[in-house]
């Protein structure tokens, strides 16, 4: 690849292939594509679901390329019975709501929920895998345009108008391959952690199991709870800036961004991070804020190891569908098993490891995150 110079050719990127000399054509991204939104059939009506058509979530897009499997299907009487379409495969699954912007191709027939605006692309002016990387690269332009009170949401219109710039097939096509094989590596990096997470748990299962307890105690007795009202971020419009404060969830998405904000910082030393609601956890060993009153944050009462406890309320799988506070009636009354002193230093001390481990890959798929995202800058308008 040579650098090109913009004040030449305003309508060109700053990092090209050699062999390319055309200028990019403007265009409106409604001219590339088809813009279809998506719908969900009366959640009561059980012969709405559990049919033979993938029906996917904005929570199941956006971590990979390509999906394939939805949490849930719906039946062709569901379909009918709701504003969904049924898209066909390599399909742009966009995220219009909430979680704007983000986006996945779809490698069989399927259908979407409401929080969708997805791209059927036009394949005489455009392949799916470049309208893929040019949608990504309109991201914050959706997020710009989106609105609304309770959450961000796009319209298909809004979408449709906004302007992009459009290279030769030949162009886009080599553009599309350098980037799919960075993203077939994240994708690969990506299954190695979850077999990663798997072998954790299941070792975490059996120790939990087998261990010989040498006596019982309540959360309550180990664990001091403390409300996040003095650490919640003020400002949620967050930089992407990494030696600022990060800002954190419970849930897996875990840091939503930094802030520059430095007052109400919590920084105690290790605590572990509990959403109220939902009961996802996380073990946390450095300054943060929050993002919501929900969580509750805990610290070790007794000189019993924090990493022991967090590793056996993870065994313990807390999880809920009920939107309600659980900790204080129902989490902190809990009885736990502990062992002597030195088996939960040598627990302790095993998962420490592994959390170390997991953290080394999360930072090689993170590089490669990275990569994407400097080529996502530098090789479109």
């Amino acid at each position: 690849m040579s650098d090109t110079q913009k004040d030449t050719k305003p309508n060109v990127p700053n990092l090209r292939f050699p062999e390319f000399r055309e200028e990019w054509k403007k265009t409106v991204i409604g001219k590339l594509c088809s813009i279809v939104g998506g719908g969900t059939p009366d959640t009561n009506n059980k012969n709405y679901w559990n049919g033979n058509i993938q029906w996917f979530t904005p929570s199941e897009i956006g971590k990979d390329k390509y999906v394939s499997a939805s949490k849930r299907t719906i039946s062709f009487e569901g379909l009918k019975n709701s504003s969904a379409k049924l898209l066909p495969p390599f399909s742009i699954l966009l995220s219009s709501r909430a979680t704007v912007g983000e986006c996945s191709i779809n490698q069989k027939e399927c259908c979407t929920n409401q929080g969708f605006q997805s791209a059927i692309p036009n394949n005489s002016i455009v392949s799916s895998d470049f309208l893929y990387y040019r949608l990504l690269t309109h991201k914050r332009d959706f997020i710009r345009k989106a609105c609304g009170s309770t959450f961000l949401e796009i319209s298909a219109k809004q979408i449709a108008k906004i302007n992009t710039y459009l290279p030769t097939r030949t162009e886009q096509d080599k553009i599309a391959s350098l980037l799919s094989l960075i993203d077939d590596r994240i994708s690969i990096q990506n299954k190695v952690i979850e077999k990663y997470e798997t072998l954790i748990k299941a070792l975490r299962h059996h120790l939990f199991l087998t261990i010989e307890s040498e006596k019982e105690v309540t959360i309550a007795d180990v664990l001091s709870y403390e409300q996040p009202t003095k650490y919640i971020v003020s400002d949620t419009e967050y930089s992407d800036k990494k030696d600022l404060t990060p800002v954190l969830t419970a849930n897996k998405a875990f840091i939503l961004g930094y802030t520059e904000e430095t007052d109400g910082v919590y920084d105690k030393g290790p605590c572990i991070i509990l959403d109220d609601f939902t009961l996802d956890s996380k073990i946390v060993d450095f300054p943060f804020k929050v993002k919501s009153s929900a969580i509750k944050i805990l610290s070790a009462k007794t000189s019993v190891s924090l990493r022991y406890i967090y590793e056996y309320l993870k065994f313990l799988d807390l999880n809920t569908e009920e939107h309600k506070r659980h900790y204080i009636a129902e989490i902190e009354p809990m009885i736990i098993e502990l062992p002597d002193e030195g088996t939960i230093q040598s627990i302790a001390g095993l998962f420490d490891r592994l959390d170390q481990r997991r953290k080394g890959l999360e930072s090689d798929l993170q590089l490669l995150k990275s990569q994407k995202d400097y080529l996502l800058r530098t090789i479109f308008i």
